[in-house]
Order: structure tokens, then sequence, then C-alpha cells
């Protein structure tokens, strides 16, 4: 609560006034909510109220699909727990050192945040105790339930103690978690927070038409004719990153890139870079569509569109979070017609048409 008050905190946002009595109750929750909307907070206060700090061992694991987002909310936990002076945490993530992780699991914690590989990684080599675990977070439960997951995921849950609980936090639900909700969780509890009408959304959304070989020439016309001083560039392959990179450096524009090629030192410093306002452009690919949770974002711009609706709303929810407004502009080539039908039917809105001169 002190906490809560140095940040003023006033009021809970609909998906923390529902999740959080839900999770102290110990009831499994599948919750879904937009991107900004407070998910974080809804499982990380009520996570953090049920440690007992007496016992050094792990009583709450958070997995989340990408490094940044684990770093992000191991942050909002140091954060919220800053009064608990006695809790212990460590963030158990890929592409970072292993020592300094391992000795902090043998001298003892209470909250791991981790992503599976490195999680499955000292799960087995005997460095997590796992008897005394008490709560199972999935963020970006959608991501983590895919393929690419599929098999670390069911190697981490099975060696979990069958009571505990397990919460499920999404921006969207795709088919197939329903399956995995029935063979992980007990008798979860779904709630879905839906969008008023014409909230939705603070994000104009703008749509331009161009063939690849125009692609850069577009992208140029767009910074000029959409100025932002904080800009997230989308694209689907690291040699697109890498292409529009170069040019944004030539151009002497203040830029970086990020894709998963990079040394995690290079992509933890390109964030904390863009978030701290040193950067006026980020290059990514959607290895920074969920996790990058920054407030002053004024535009996103999709260099290529995503290959599903679901990527599409995560990425342009980077912007017009938390209430703010925010813009979302678009290249689609002529054969990209269909999928720009399918992602306006799955948000409710029509992209608005643009021409460039």
């Amino acid at each position: 609560m002190r906490v809560l008050k140095n940040l003023n905190f006033k009021e809970m946002t609909p998906i923390q006034a529902i999740c959080i009595p839900a999770i102290r109750a110990g009831r499994d929750l599948i919750a879904q909510s937009k991107t900004g909307s407070g998910k974080t907070a809804a499982f990380v206060i009520p996570a953090l109220e049920k440690i007992n700090l007496i016992k050094t061992s792990p009583q709450i694991l958070i997995l989340c699909p990408t490094r940044e987002l684990c770093e992000q909310v191991s942050n909002e936990c140091l954060k919220f727990s800053k009064y608990i002076d006695d809790l212990k945490s460590v963030a158990l993530i890929g592409g970072q050192p292993n020592p300094p992780q391992a000795a902090a699991l043998m001298r003892g914690v209470h909250l791991m945040i981790g992503t599976p590989g490195r999680t499955l990684e000292h799960l087995r080599n005997g460095l997590i105790d796992v008897s005394n675990l008490k709560t199972l977070i999935l963020d970006e439960a959608d991501r983590l339930l895919e393929a690419g997951f599929a098999e670390e995921m069911k190697a981490i849950i099975e060696a979990l103690p069958k009571d505990r609980q397990t919460l499920f936090f999404s921006a969207t639900f795709p088919v197939g978690m329903e399956e995995l909700s029935q063979r992980y969780q007990k008798n979860a509890e779904r709630i879905t927070i839906k969008e008023p009408e014409n909230s939705n959304w603070m994000i104009q959304q703008f749509l331009y038409e161009a063939e690849k070989p125009e692609k850069l020439v577009t992208l140029n016309k767009i910074l000029k004719k959409h100025p932002s001083n904080c800009t997230l560039i989308f694209c689907r392959t690291k040699m697109a990153v890498n292409e529009i990179g170069k040019m944004l450096s030539d151009a002497k524009i203040s830029s970086r890139i990020l894709h998963a090629d990079l040394k995690q030192s290079d992509r933890d410093q390109a964030t904390t870079m863009f978030r701290e306002g040193r950067l006026q452009i980020l290059v990514a690919t959607d290895v920074a569509a969920r996790g990058l949770d920054i407030a002053r974002l004024q535009l996103v711009i999709n260099f290529d569109l995503p290959p599903s609706t679901d990527t599409y709303i995560h990425r342009i929810g980077r912007t017009g979070r938390a209430g703010q407004n925010g813009v979302a502009v678009s290249i689609a080539t002529e054969y990209e017609a269909t999928l720009v039908a399918e992602i306006e039917a799955a948000t409710g809105f029509k992209m608005i048409r643009q021409l460039l001169s």
C-alpha cells in the first residue's frame, strides 16, 4: 500500500479490480485484456502478498516468452516489493551469465521470473526446489503456449506441484488455449475485459500501399509525414531491420536495432536507451512486440505487416497505453489486401487509407 501511494495509484483498472481478489482467493484464472491495461500489476501485487518470507525456497514462478518482457516484469516486481525488506527474487533470463543466477538460487529465493529455456536449464541442473511453489503465472500466455515453446513448457509445468495455482494472462485468446487450460489448470475462471465501444482505441490507424521495392522510400516519407520523437518500427525479418537501421544511421537519426541475433548486452542497451528517451527510433523484429512498455511511445510503424492479427494487436498496443493517444502506420502490398481485411475485422476499425506524393 505504501508503494501504491507513492506511485499515486488511486484506483484499479478493470482487469486489476477483478483479478486481484480472485488471485488472493486462490482461484486459477485465464485473464484477457488489451495491452496497456495494467495486467502486470494485476498479478504481481497479489503474488507478492502470497509469499511467506520465512521460507527461502521458490514460491512464485512467472514465465515470460521474451527476455525483454522478463526484464520488465522483474522490474515491476522490484518496484512493488520496495518495502518488503527480506524478499529475494531472481530473473532467470537466457543470454545473461548463468553463474549469478545459479548462485542466487542456491542462496534461496522467494520469487522467480524467467524465460522457459533458462528456467528449464536450472530445473534440470537441480538448482530449483519446487516443493513450496504455490503459484505459476504465464505472462503473454498465448505466446508461451505456442508450438515453439511446447516442449519446454510441458517439461517445466509437469515438474511443478499439482496443487499449485495457475494463472494465464494475455491480450488475445487463440484457439487451443482452452484445451491447454484444461490440461494445466483447475476449473479456471475466464475473465475478459471488453473495451467500451469507440474506446480503442485511442490509436489512429493509417495504411499506405507500397510494393516491396518502394517500401524504404515509402518509410522515409511516412517518417516525415508523421513526425515523432519516439517511434518503434516493426519488420518481419532481421535483414529488413538491419537495412532500415543502416538507412537511419546514414541519415544521422538517433536509432538502434533490436533482433534475436544481437548479443543480449546490445539488446538490453537498445531497450534501455529507447525507454530513457535517448533514441528517436527503435527498429525491431517481433522480439520487441511484447514487453516493451514505453509510456511516451507516440508512433508504431509496421514496415511489414505481421503474419497474424494477434501480432498486429500486440504491435500497435505498444502505443496508446494507459489511456494515452497513439498512432499506428502500416505499409501493405497489394497482395496483402486479404490480411488487411482480416486485421480490420479483428480490431473492429478500418485503417485510414493514405497516399504519398
